[in-house]
C-alpha cells in the first residue's frame, strides 16, 4: 500500500525515505510558516496585479536552435556551495547577455540556500529583458504557485515524483489559470505516464535521480523517445562539459536546463556559454 501524507491545507503527496522526502518534509514546515506572515489572500491580489507574462513555451518554439534556461542556485546537496557570495541580478545580467533562452531561479531555502527573494530580484531584469523566470523548487502547495508569480515568475517546475496525480493536475490547471508555463519534471516511464495524462506543453527530463542524486544522460536518452514531436523537451542536470550538450541535442532535446556546470565557470562564464551557442546553433 502506497504511503501518502499531507500538509495543513490538505495537500497529498508522496511519501519516500530518501534525501527528497527531507527536502519535501522540509519544504511543508515552511510553506506554513510563511502563511502566517503573508496570507494567500494578499499573493492572489498581487498575482492579479501583474499582467505581462514572458511565455517560456512561445520562447522556444519560436528558437531557432536549442534552447537554453541558464539555472543559478547557490549550493546543493550534490554540489556543496557553488557561489558564496551571488548577486543575483549580476548574474541574471550575465545570462541574459550571453543569449540565455530562460533563466531558472532555485528557490529552495535549506537545501539550495535559494530564496524567494533572489527570484524577485532576477525579475528586476528578467521582465523587462523579455526573458522568461523559471522558479525552480519543490512546488506542493498552490501558496507556492501565488507566491512565485507575485514575486515575477513566468514558468513553474512541477515535479511528478513529489505529487500524487490528482495534485499534480490540480497544481498544473492553477498554473494555467495564472497564466503561467509549466515544466512537467519526469525521471522514469511510470512518471511519464502520470505526466501525459493531461497532455503538458512541456516536459523536463531529469537526468538526475532525486533520491540519490546520481546522474546519467542515459536517462533523457530513453525516455526521450517516448515523448511526442509536439511537447517540448528540456533535458535537465547532469551535463558537465560540451559534449554532453551535444548528446542532448543528438537525441532531440528541444531545450536545456543547466545550472550546476555554469555556476562553477566563475571567470570562464563567457566563454563557456559561447561554446554552448556555438553548439546549439548548429
Amino acid at each position: 500500500m502506497r504511503r501518502t501524507y499531507k500538509n495543513q491545507s490538505g495537500t497529498l503527496l508522496k511519501k519516500t525515505e530518501n534525501i527528497l522526502s527531507e527536502i519535501v518534509k522540509k519544504r511543508l514546515i515552511d510553506i506554513e510558516q510563511k502563511k502566517t506572515f503573508i496570507n494567500k489572500d494578499e499573493l492572489i491580489y498581487k498575482c492579479n496585479q501583474i499582467t505581462n507574462i514572458n511565455s517560456l513555451e512561445k520562447k522556444i518554439n519560436t528558437n531557432k536552435n536549442m534552447s537554453v534556461i541558464a539555472e543559478m542556485k547557490r549550493s546543493s546537496p550534490s554540489a556543496g556551495i557553488l557561489k558564496e557570495n551571488l548577486i543575483p541580478k549580476n548574474r541574471a545580467k550575465e545570462y541574459h547577455e550571453f543569449g540565455a533562452t530562460g533563466i531558472s531561479v532555485l528557490t529552495e531555502p535549506d537545501f539550495f540556500n535559494g530564496s524567494i527573494l533572489d527570484l524577485k530580484e532576477v525579475a528586476k531584469i528578467s521582465k523587462p529583458n523579455g526573458v522568461p523566470l523559471l522558479c525552480k523548487d519543490f512546488i506542493i502547495d498552490e501558496y507556492q504557485i501565488y507566491e512565485a508569480k507575485a514575486n515575477g515568475a513566468d514558468c513553474i517546475l512541477l515535479i511528478i515524483g513529489i505529487l500524487e496525480p490528482e495534485q499534480y493536475k490540480i497544481l498544473y490547471a492553477l498554473c494555467k489559470q495564472l497564466e503561467l508555463d509549466v515544466i512537467v519534471e519526469i525521471f522514469d516511464e511510470k512518471e511519464l505516464d502520470i505526466a501525459m495524462e493531461i497532455s503538458p506543453k512541456i516536459i523536463g527530463i531529469n537526468n538526475r535521480n532525486l533520491k540519490t542524486l546520481n546522474t546519467s544522460l542515459e536517462v533523457f536518452v530513453n525516455l526521450s523517445k517516448y515523448i511526442p514531436d509536439n511537447i517540448i523537451k528540456i533535458a535537465e542536470s547532469g551535463m558537465k562539459n560540451i559534449d554532453d550538450i551535444k548528446c542532448m541535442k543528438d537525441y532531440g532535446a528541444n531545450g536545456i536546463l543547466i545550472g550546476e556546470t555554469l555556476m562553477k565557470q566563475n571567470n570562464d562564464l563567457s566563454s563557456f556559454m559561447k561554446k554552448i551557442t556555438t553548439i546549439t546553433s548548429k
